[in-house]
């Protein structure tokens, strides 16, 4: 009998109690109070809140070193879940090439939320059309074609990029990629003319896709995108490259199992919601969830990936 009931109080025997906030949670993002990381977290604040989910939900803006300073700040909060991390794929291309000593295996991943789609966009009268006729002419010179990125080397935009020029048999590295400081600014250098095409987020091209003002040539989608049912998908003209810009939810490092319990059942609930599901709608955004292993697998083969591609691209010694 005694040895029944010491099994019960051992630390072994006994299941974990729940956990839940017992503070204000901090969502950590990379990026100023405007950008695209930002409106995702004010997004999950909105939703918490308004359901009463979490009593307070504090967005924290960490910019610095291309995403490094929240992810550190994020993680020196060992083993605690009320502190949140907004990541995409400079959050593991920033380890590789060392700019950021923190990567996806030291930090808990918690879950997947969704993915944005890359497209190439020219302006209205380019007499470049369809993707066969941007390859065609990098076959013939990978200098004649003056493409934006937003403003970063090695992003996913980059990476799309990259993949169709070497599905064409052109070499990555010769092509003219430029930067500006984001989306906004590719904008308006391709409308003045001043370069001849951006591969960029879906949200940064759609309105002015519809306005007429840019063409929209290709996305990097399994299917075609609801928001843009007349744009071909990459695959259906020829280049199989499918491709998202994912969004991801991290925690710092040791988490316990009922902490991690806790953010995967709020964050499947929140990729249920219909504000969450407008919120990916209005910025085109496709719709995905993946729970926290499967995101720590999932992270682990982006990683490889990327590391793969920045090599081609020539950024990885």
């Amino acid at each position: 009998m005694l040895a029944a009931v010491a099994g019960i109080f051992a630390p072994h025997g006994m299941a974990q109690a729940p956990w839940k906030p017992d503070k204000a949670v901090e969502v950590v993002v990379g990026s100023t109070p405007g950008g695209g990381n930002d409106k995702t977290a004010r997004t999950l604040q909105r939703i918490w809140q308004d359901g009463k989910w979490v009593d307070h939900v504090v967005v924290v803006n960490k910019v610095g070193g291309g995403g490094a300073l929240a992810y550190t700040y994020t993680n020196q909060h060992a083993a605690d879940a009320h502190y949140l991390a907004v990541a995409r794929m400079g959050f593991l291309t920033n380890h590789i090439l060392g700019r950021s000593s923190i990567g996806h295996a030291d930090m808990t991943p918690l879950a997947l939320m969704g993915s944005e789609p890359t497209v190439f966009a020219v302006r209205a009268d380019s007499p470049i059309r369809t993707v066969k006729d941007l390859v065609e002419r990098l076959k013939a010179d990978p200098q004649s074609v003056s493409v934006s990125l937003g403003s970063t080397r090695g992003s996913t935009t980059h990476f799309v990029l990259a993949r169709v020029a070497k599905a064409a048999g052109v070499d990555p590295r010769r092509l003219k990629a430029v930067t500006f400081g984001g989306g906004a600014e590719s904008v308006t250098n391709v409308l003045g003319g001043h370069i001849d095409m951006m591969s960029q987020s879906v949200d940064n091209a759609v309105a002015h896709h519809h306005s007429g003002s840019l063409r929209i040539i290709g996305i990097s989608t399994a299917r075609r995108s609801a928001a843009l049912p007349d744009v071909p998908t990459l695959k259906e003209q020829g280049f199989d490259v499918v491709m998202g810009g994912w969004l991801a939810l991290m925690g710092p490092r040791s988490l316990a199992p009922a902490q991690i319990a806790y953010w995967e059942a709020t964050l499947e609930r929140t990729a249920n919601h219909g504000q969450w599901k407008r919120y990916l709608e209005e910025g085109s955004l496709e719709w995905q969830f993946l729970a926290s292993q499967p995101t720590r697998e999932f992270l682990g083969r982006e990683y490889d990936i990327a590391r793969a591609l920045l090599a081609e691209i020539g950024m990885l010694k």
